[in-house]
């Protein structure tokens, strides 16, 4: 059955009023999702998990001054996210990019075959523009945002300048006006930006030790992974997977001891 978007594409949204309303319902949306998700794993995986296994916390709990301004650079971010979002409603009303919603037969394939080869461009285009966002002038000029936040927490997810943030929400507008993507892959990378997000900021880590020896789960950036990044700021450098990082080398070489030490319940 096709997916009916009639009800969101019949309006112009070129229109500067249509254009606002839209946008203060994505802006309304996006911060609340970011609040909400931040906030609940926080309080049922950092805390409830972290209290009844605290090896698996990566450091103590960030202080409040920290959330605070965290919550605003992410309040910044979720207005250029927004802004994109319209722009992107906008250019598929206008028939620039290469959404659909009517199915066919060779959805069965496409639409799982998409959705991992968007996470493969995204995860190319956000590792060579991290390396470059830690070049001396860059860092100093606006990635130094969200690396002021050297113990992370979930609400750090989302905190960026918002120069890093446009180079961010620009990467989904521009990805598909050339790949055609079915409208539930679009939301499906939406989710998977939100969760993994939070998962690999928390600071908290919640795969399991085995997760090394499996052929899957080991290319998987995690929150020991990430966090690694911030603390010592010249490795690490994956979005989703790891392969950039070990295909450059830029793979930390005490990951793996790391990783074991905060999924490894120590013997007394």
């Amino acid at each position: 059955m096709d997916l009916d978007l009639d009800w969101l594409l019949n309006t112009d949204y070129s229109q500067p009023w249509n254009f606002l309303i839209i946008f203060s319902i994505l802006l309304v949306g996006i911060f609340l999702r970011y609040l909400i998700l931040a906030w609940l794993y926080h309080e049922l995986i950092y805390k409830k998990l972290g209290n009844s296994k605290p090896y698996r916390r990566l450091h103590e709990q960030i202080k409040l001054p920290q959330v605070k301004r965290e919550i605003w650079y992410s309040f910044l971010g979720a207005i250029i996210f927004s802004i994109m979002g319209t722009v992107l409603l906008i250019c598929w009303q206008r028939g620039f990019t290469q959404l659909y919603t009517a199915l066919t037969a060779w959805d069965l394939i496409w639409i799982p075959m998409s959705f991992f080869l968007a996470l493969f461009i995204h995860e190319t285009y956000y590792y060579w523009l991290h390396r470059w966002m830690h070049r001396t002038k860059v860092l100093r000029h606006f990635h130094h945002i969200h690396h002021n936040s050297l113990y992370t927490s979930s609400f750090t997810s989302f905190s960026f300048h918002p120069i890093e943030a446009f180079l961010q929400a620009i990467f989904l507008p521009v990805l598909v006006l050339f790949l055609p993507l079915h409208f539930s892959v679009l939301l499906g990378l939406l989710v998977t930006m939100s969760i993994t997000a939070v998962i690999n900021h928390a600071g908290v880590e919640v795969y399991a030790s085995s997760s090394l020896q499996s052929p899957l789960a080991r290319w998987m950036v995690g929150a020991t992974h990430h966090d690694m990044h911030h603390l010592k700021y010249r490795c690490n450098y994956g979005l989703y997977f790891t392969f950039w990082d070990v295909w450059m080398r830029t793979e930390d070489a005490g990951f793996e001891k790391r990783f074991l030490a905060h999924t490894s319940k120590k013997k007394s």
